[in-house]
C-alpha cells in the first residue's frame, strides 16, 4: 500500500490574481510531481485590488488551507497582506506545522510567524511565478529542491571577499521590512542573516529605507546583509548620475555589517527559495558564496494511493 501524497492549497492573501492561467500551469506543475492540489476561492474572486470576495472571506481562505493543507503557495503578492495580518491564527499554523511559500508582500507572514511563533516559512516563487511561460528552470529546480531537502546549500557568486559566519536566515522585501518596523510582527533577530531585494522602486527610497533599518539598529544586529535583486529602478531627472551603485554604497558605509550581492532573490524569474527562520552557515571563498540553510520542509517524494 503506498504513502499518503503530499498536499498544497493556493490561496491569495494579498493581491488579486491578474494571470489565472499561470496560476492554474503552477498547479498542473505540482500535480505532475504527485502533489495534491486544492485552490482557494480566494484566487477565483477579487475586491478592488485585493484577492478574495472581501478582507474576511480573503482572511479565512488563508486560515482554512493553513490548516487543511501541508504547504500553502500563495497565488502572488501585491499587497494586502497587511490588511490580515491581525485574523491570521498564527499560533494555530506553528502548532500544525504548515509551510507557508511566497515573496514581494508576503513577507509581512514570514516577519509576523517568525516574530510571533519562531515558525519557519519560505520566501519562494508564487504560483503565478512558478506557472508564467517565462519562469527560469532554475526557479523550479531549486525550489522543489528545498522543498525535499532536511538541508540546502545554494551557491552564488559575488564581488564580496573571503568571508564566513552563522546565524538565522531571515529577510524578504525591504519596503515591508520597514513597513513592519516598529510593529509586533517585526522580529528581533540579533546576530542573524539578513537578505534583502526590491522593485520598482527609486534609487533614493532603496537608500532611505536601509538608512531606517541601519539607525533604528536592526542591520547592526546582524552578522551579513544578503542583497538580492533590486529590479527596475526607476530613475528621475533630479538624480543627476546617483543610482543604485551609489545608494547601496552610502548605506554600506554607515555599518560595520557588510554588505554582500549576488543573492539570487527577487522580483525576476530566476529566484532561489530561501528558508526563513533557518540557522544557516554563510561561507564565500575565491568570490562564490554557499549558503547553507538547515530545517528545510523536508517534504518526501510520495506516490498516490
Amino acid at each position: 500500500m503506498g504513502e499518503r501524497v503530499n498536499r498544497v492549497g493556493i490561496t491569495a492573501p494579498s493581491g488579486n490574481v491578474l494571470d489565472i492561467e499561470a496560476v492554474e500551469r503552477a498547479r498542473a506543475l505540482f500535480e505532475g510531481r504527485g502533489w495534491d492540489v486544492t485552490v482557494g476561492e480566494s484566487v477565483y474572486s477579487s475586491s478592488m485590488r485585493f484577492g478574495g470576495s472581501s478582507e474576511s472571506a480573503r482572511t479565512s481562505d488563508f486560515n482554512h488551507m493553513c490548516m487543511k493543507e501541508e504547504l500553502v503557495l500563495c497565488a502572488r503578492g501585491g499587497y494586502g497582506f497587511s490588511r490580515i495580518l491581525p485574523g491570521v491564527d498564527f499560533s494555530v499554523i506553528a502548532q500544525k506545522g504548515t509551510w507557508v511559500a511566497g515573496f514581494s508582500d508576503i513577507t509581512f507572514f514570514s516577519l509576523a510567524y517568525l516574530a510571533l511563533t519562531g515558525g519557519k516559512s519560505l520566501q519562494a516563487p508564487t504560483a503565478s511565478v512558478l506557472g508564467n511561460l517565462e519562469c527560469d528552470p532554475y526557479t523550479i529546480e531549486t525550489f522543489f529542491n528545498v522543498l525535499g531537502a532536511t538541508d540546502y546549500t545554494l551557491d552564488f557568486h559575488t564581488p564580496f571577499h573571503d568571508f564566513e559566519t552563522e546565524g538565522k536566515l531571515w529577510g524578504g522585501n525591504l519596503s515591508i521590512l520597514c513597513a513592519a518596523l516598529g510593529t509586533p510582527y517585526f522580529p528581533r533577530i540579533k546576530g542573524g542573516i539578513l537578505f534583502v531585494e526590491d522593485v520598482d522602486e527609486p534609487a533614493y527610497k532603496i537608500e532611505r529605507n536601509l538608512n531606517q533599518l541601519i539607525q533604528s539598529g536592526v542591520i547592526e544586529n546582524q552578522k551579513a546583509v544578503l542583497l538580492g535583486d533590486f529590479s527596475r529602478v526607476r530613475r528621475s531627472a533630479h538624480d543627476f548620475g546617483y543610482g543604485l551603485d551609489e545608494a547601496l554604497s552610502f548605506a554600506s558605509m554607515h555599518t560595520s555589517t557588510p554588505f554582500i550581492s549576488g543573492l539570487p532573490f527577487g522580483h525576476k524569474m530566476k529566484m532561489a527559495t530561501l528558508v526563513v527562520g533557518a540557522q544557516s552557515v554563510l561561507s564565500i571563498r575565491s568570490h562564490k558564496a554557499l549558503l547553507t540553510m538547515k530545517g528545510c520542509p523536508a517534504f518526501r517524494e510520495r506516490i498516490r494511493l
